[in-house]
């Protein structure tokens, strides 16, 4: 699976790296794997946020012909 790019904020202030970071997760909506934070410049900074995409399960198990029944509104039959 191919890597994605990060998405790099290029010279930010000291003073604005938490506001840039927050937007930048908020930009995302995905999980963050890692935030980098390097010095350029006196004090401005590279903010460069590396993220991957949530795995989740979109739709509930399919029941397969001859295995369990696993419908929680169904009661078993006795027999």
């Amino acid at each position: 699976m191919p890597r994605r790019a990060a998405m790099v904020q290029p010279d930010i202030p000291l003073f604005l790296i938490p506001h840039a970071v927050r937007k930048g997760i908020l930009n995302f909506r995905e999980e963050v794997v890692r935030i980098v934070v390097r010095k350029v410049n006196r004090h401005r900074y590279n903010v460069s946020i590396h993220s991957r995409s949530v795995r989740r399960e979109l739709r509930p198990p399919v029941p397969r012909a001859g295995g369990p029944d696993i419908s929680p509104n169904r009661e078993r039959s006795s027999a």
